[in-house]
């Protein structure tokens, strides 16, 4: 229903149309105007924006941590303003990368989302409250709160004035200084206590790897050769996979150096497959639930090289909440897939896709396309040669 402002205003004005003294009646009616104006610009313009921001805010919030699975992260990155921002998802993951994990796992903060959120609505409540109550309104009933100005300079582009703590017993931690916090996106240098300068990039060898490997599905198409060389005879998709596992064991390589800068190669090949099985796996679990599983030619699925390995039944619930429309899924799947690093990492995720599950794409211009199917949609953004 409408807001009648004219009826709010003559209900202010009142008391002050009935003075004998001009001018204090034209004084009043100025601040009785002036309420009117404020009122009506903060239920007509300022609260919609604000439940639009503080939308977009939880919304990447939760994409961060999906994608990284970091809390203290996530923390970090609302707390210096990249959720606030429209790529600022994008921009997280990049950072992502070349974080000190361990540096940031032992970090803690004075606030919370929760704690910064409530911030928010309280200094929404102080700012407007008073005005709102001569309006007649209680602010209690009108929604979310979050105020442009002032208030959204202050809060919903993450200003946090409580630095992190730094934990004790680390020499270069007790030289670092308080995030800086400021009205836009940080730069880089911003969260450079986290940051990894210079990461060393390790490949481990082929022959190193694979012998490993074998233990991972791989041992029928590897042939190791008297003259030291290999033999690999991969059916379907499964050089695909070989290669995707190697790639995120060259990324844990660092965790796993001893003092002599030798890797524990069976260690880091473990810990690749459990992070690709989360990367991969765990993200269609957490979209399809326990419907999301492998094929069983025992159940009656078709199974064999070339054929999809993986079906489920239908989104959960939980998930058609978090991301309810078409274009959120489709966001969803694919900022999980890009934040996998190789082209094979990405097309095994791909691959991982279950089978016939109906997918609405929505092009660049709004428009949408004909239905497809996830897997098939998946597949079509990553190369099949590579």
């Amino acid at each position: 229903m409408a807001i009648d402002f004219s009826r709010a205003f003559r209900g202010i004005a009142t008391g002050a149309l009935g003075a004998a003294n001009q001018a204090i009646e034209q004084k009043d009616r100025m601040y009785a105007e002036i309420a009117v104006s404020a009122g009506k610009n903060y239920l007509e313009n300022i609260l919609p924006q604000s439940i639009e921001a503080e939308k977009r805010r939880k919304e990447n919030y939760n994409r961060i941590f999906s994608l990284t699975g970091d809390r203290n992260f996530t923390e970090l990155m609302d707390r210096d303003g990249f959720t606030t921002l429209n790529n600022g998802v994008t921009q997280a993951t990049e950072l992502y990368k070349n974080v000190d994990k361990e540096k940031l796992k032992a970090a803690t903060f004075e606030t919370s989302y929760e704690d910064r959120y409530n911030q928010r609505q309280k200094s929404q409540r102080e700012k407007y409250d008073p005005i709102l109550k001569q309006l007649g309104f209680g602010i209690g009933g009108i929604g979310p709160n979050t105020v442009k100005a002032e208030i959204e300079e202050d809060f919903v582009t993450g200003k946090d004035t409580q630095p992190a703590k730094q934990p004790t017993g680390t020499a270069d931690m007790t030289q670092q200084t308080a995030m800086k916090d400021t009205d836009t996106a940080p730069a880089s240098t911003t969260i450079s206590d986290f940051l990894v300068s210079k990461p060393v990039t390790f490949q481990l060898a082929e022959t190193e790897f694979a012998r490993v490997a074998q233990n991972y599905g791989f041992g029928n198409a590897i042939k190791f050769l008297p003259g030291g060389g290999i033999d690999f005879t991969f059916p379907g998709e499964d050089r695909t996979k070989y290669n995707a596992l190697r790639a995120e064991t060259n990324e844990v390589l660092r965790e796993f150096l001893d003092k002599d800068q030798k890797v524990n190669t069976g260690q880091a090949v473990e810990e690749a497959a459990k992070r690709i099985n989360f990367r991969v796996h765990g993200t269609y679990s957490d979209a399809f639930g326990q419907g999301y599983r492998k094929k069983d030619s025992k159940q009656g699925d078709i199974v064999g090289p070339g054929k999809p390995e993986y079906k489920a039944e239908a989104f959960t619930d939980d998930f058609n909440k978090l991301y309810p429309t078409d274009i959120d899924k489709q966001n969803y799947f694919e900022e999980k897939m890009e934040s996998l690093g190789t082209t094979s990492q990405q097309r095994y995720f791909a691959l991982s896709a279950p089978e016939n599950i109906p997918f609405v794409v929505t092009n660049d211009d709004g428009s949408k396309t004909a239905k497809t199917t996830l897997r098939k949609y998946l597949l079509g953004l990553v190369p099949s040669t590579f």
